[in-house]
């Protein structure tokens, strides 16, 4: 019944909806995203469709945007059906399509929120961007193709070496962050180290598949105690400055950034130096 009722009416159906879209958005912010007190929904009576048949309409013509109204008072699987829309659109919005990470919006976001849980409890958290080493040889050697294919079996590898309650997110085109709840500096480089082992040994084959090839990352990392105010701008230049160290140090390695707070502190007090670093440094 759906592939009957489809092959019959795609063509005429699709053209109507189309151009009623083209008519009423195409000029004018009509269909913005944006709730208004005034509006109109502009129904269209569909005898002998199921709902079955529009999802397989709308996922073929990209018109999961229409909202359908069941005739026969059973609301339910309509309902399903908006729900299973929203939680992907949802889904899309908050995730890297590539490799199925968070995406940059859900980084700052959770790390604005571990920060601010870090300066309430005055507990630790690091935050560590990864840069893929050497990319841009990657993608001209052997194509874009396998660029992604790197980038995907990395995100993987970050995804199950990274501890659950950890963050990790793509950030840029082969840039990823690892957000490390409740972790001092030398926690974090030890957690870091563990996963440029693990690029190591990712190994790939060529797109002729007559060779194989590995990869590396480098890494920055910055620490934040909680003891200063929050900088969130700060902590993430912090750690950008430490992987360009470590980028310009050779790659493939790990380099850490001063403790934001410990900067911060006068030097003035009754803790000698040696020993206020140490209790900074210490997890």
């Amino acid at each position: 019944m759906n592939a009957e009722y489809i092959a019959e009416n795609e063509s005429k159906l699709l053209n109507e909806l189309l151009s009623v879209r083209d008519l009423f958005c195409a000029e004018t912010d009509a269909c913005a995203d944006n709730y208004s007190e005034q509006g109109l929904a502009v129904l269209r009576l569909c005898p002998g469709m199921t709902l079955k048949a529009w999802e397989i309409l709308a996922e073929r013509h990209g018109l999961n945007d229409w909202l359908t109204v069941a005739l026969n008072k059973n609301m339910a699987p309509h309902l399903s059906h908006v729900q299973g829309v929203l939680q992907e659109l949802s889904y899309k919005t908050e995730h890297d399509p590539l490799t199925g990470l968070s995406n940059r919006r859900v980084f700052e976001r959770i790390l604005d929120q571990e920060v601010e849980r870090s300066h309430r409890n005055k507990t630790p958290m690091s935050l560590a961007i990864l840069d893929l080493d050497n990319f841009k040889v990657i993608n001209d050697t052997y194509g874009h193709l396998k660029g992604d294919e790197v980038l995907i079996d990395f995100a993987e590898m970050l995804s199950h070496a990274a501890r659950r309650y950890d963050l990790v997110a793509r950030i840029g085109g082969e840039e990823f962050a690892v957000i490390f709840s409740g972790v001092g500096i030398f926690k974090a480089q030890q957690l870091l180290q563990r996963l440029l082992e693990k690029t190591r040994e990712l190994s790939f084959n060529t797109p002729d598949n007559k060779d194989k090839f590995s990869i590396t990352c480098s890494a920055g990392v910055v620490c934040y105690k909680g003891i200063v105010e929050p900088r969130i701008h700060e902590l993430i230049d912090k750690a950008d400055k430490a992987l360009y160290e470590a980028k310009n140090s050779g790659k493939d390695q790990v380099c850490t950034a001063d403790i934001l707070d410990y900067a911060a502190v006068k030097k003035e007090g009754l803790v000698h130096a040696n020993e206020k670093k140490f209790l900074f440094t210490g997890n």
